[in-house]
């Protein structure tokens, strides 16, 4: 029997992430993962885009947190994006930092690893928050993601609060979810 080829696709896909390092998750619906209270791994981008600096953890001790790990390049990141930047737009000025880790998947020919791709990710998107450039994964590794999008709440005290992998949208449950999260911490 041959395989049909969507299977086929799968198991590329499936192949070259692994070949990587990564793992390749084809749904695009969030999965909350269980996060045990922990000190958020401190991170050491120095290429940074909306950003007059490179930021670090401790720079943004105080605030709640929001990473997004994600590549301009993928179709659950780019239908996530949206509901990141209404999270930033509603409560940036309330205490959350939304930061993206832009984590390419593919090697430095395909253009992921391009500080103008990513600006221009950025622009098309409405994307005003900061977003590391994590050309080398070590970030990616830091906080052990295997998925993109992946999204790991910090607290104001830098303790890891939430994670979950997959995409979601405004209004949709999963949405709710992660305001009625960012609130409570919040109000902490």
């Amino acid at each position: 029997m041959q395989p049909t080829s969507t299977v086929l696709a799968l198991l590329i896909t499936t192949a070259r992430a692994l070949a990587l390092g990564r793992s390749a998750r084809p749904a695009a619906i969030a999965h909350a993962i269980a996060a045990p209270v922990r000190p958020a791994p401190p991170w050491a981008n120095r290429s940074w885009l909306n950003s007059d600096r490179p930021l670090a953890l401790e720079d943004l001790r105080g605030r709640v947190v929001l990473l997004n790990f994600w590549v301009y390049s993928c179709g659950n990141c780019q239908r996530t994006v949206p509901s990141l930047v209404a999270l930033d737009r509603e409560y940036r000025t309330r205490g959350l930092t939304v930061v993206g880790i832009h984590t390419p998947e593919f090697p430095p020919w395909s253009g992921e690893h391009d500080r103008a791709n990513v600006a221009q990710a950025l622009a098309r998107h409405g994307i005003e928050y900061p977003n590391a450039q994590d050309n080398d994964a070590r970030t990616w590794q830091l906080y052990g993601i295997r998925y993109w999008p992946s999204l790991v709440l910090i607290d104001r005290k830098g303790m890891i609060r939430a994670e979950t992998y997959g995409e979601f949208h405004v209004g949709d449950a999963e949405h709710e979810q992660w305001r009625r999260r960012i609130e409570g911490l919040l109000a902490e």
